[in-house]
């Protein structure tokens, strides 16, 4: 059986134009010496999940095409988003997210396990701090410049309908576990502080971003009390004082696994039903979990010190954006 590194090389060959050899292509697409191109190709180094996924995203196909799903070899279930038109992947993605909690909500069994640097805002209900992500996503990925300003920017209709849909699904989900990291908050208040200085945000805007701000951090805090959301749906949290790289999703539901690994913000890999990448994953929240702080149903000081220098933050917002003027 073909080994994972040799399909990839593969499908470079069959699909790269001009006959590029995969060596100038690694080199070209990574910018990495051609040694290190060599070891992915005499196969002494694996590919990355990101590497694999870059290359997908590259030659436009999906991973399961790129390493031949009908081999039944790492089977990832994921078309990436490439040159599609943002309300295109903002629709899919919000479309997705409904789909897999209308059978979660569905199973009779279900667990779900996270490890999050950022904070979900396509599933909570704040209309502006969603369209504040929406507009960090444009900026990102060069549809918008700073030089547009965040009132001009409208979230197409149907977009905001799906999110009003995801987040009331999201409320009724339950058995979650999750570890955050300590910096969530904060890394969303330096990226709007980073708006203010461009004045991409106006003070009205920035003082409803605020509010929202606000208004989440006292239902997490209700959560971290009682361990329940407003609709009664329970989860447990923990604090990692660690870096987290990027968000992990493990769920299980009846007989099914669906893992979400999210190397690109708008697009994750899913991977359903792989026996050995969720043995691989799970060791490695539980070793996240062994790391960190359990923060629900306690009254842990240094929680309370967390959650009262991310209010004075929030708070200070306006303040800074005054002074950065």
């Amino acid at each position: 059986m073909q080994s994972f590194n040799t399909k990839i090389i593969n499908e470079i060959i069959s699909q790269s134009a001009g006959g590029i050899s995969p060596v100038n292509y690694l080199v070209n697409l990574f910018s990495m010496s051609k040694e290190t191109a060599y070891r992915r190709i005499r196969n002494t180094i694996p590919f990355s999940i990101e590497e694999a996924a870059t290359i997908a995203a590259d030659l436009n196909l999906s991973i399961d095409q790129l390493i031949d799903l009908k081999s039944g070899y790492f089977p990832f279930n994921k078309d990436f988003n490439v040159g599609r038109e943002p309300e295109d992947v903002y629709f899919n993605l919000l479309n997705g997210d409904i789909e897999l909690m209308n059978k979660l909500l569905d199973a009779k069994e279900m667990k779900i396990m996270a490890v999050l640097n950022r904070i979900p805002f396509r599933l909570l209900p704040y209309p502006a701090l969603f369209k504040f992500d929406y507009c960090h996503y444009l900026y990102s990925i060069g549809k918008i410049s700073l030089m547009t300003r965040y009132s001009d920017i409208v979230v197409p209709l149907h977009i905001s309908d799906l999110h009003k849909q995801s987040s009331a699904y999201f409320s009724k989900l339950s058995n979650i576990t999750c570890v955050i990291d300590s910096m969530m908050y904060s890394n969303i208040i330096r990226k709007i502080q980073y708006y203010c200085r461009s004045e991409f945000l106006s003070d009205e805007d920035l003082h409803t971003l605020q509010a929202e701000l606000l208004a989440l951090l006292d239902s997490y805090e209700r959560l971290l009390r009682t361990g329940k959301n407003s609709a009664g749906s329970e989860s447990i949290f923990y604090y990692t004082f660690f870096n987290i790289d990027s968000n992990v999703i493990f769920i299980e539901y009846d007989k099914n696994s669906l893992l979400q690994l999210w190397i690109y913000p708008e697009s994750p890999v899913v991977i359903k039903n792989n026996q050995q990448m969720n043995e691989v994953q799970k060791r490695w929240i539980d070793s996240e979990i062994r790391n960190s702080m359990l923060i629900t149903k306690t009254a842990d000081i240094q929680q309370i010190e967390i959650l009262r220098n991310t209010y004075k933050q929030i708070s200070e917002l306006e303040i800074k954006k005054i002074h950065n003027s």
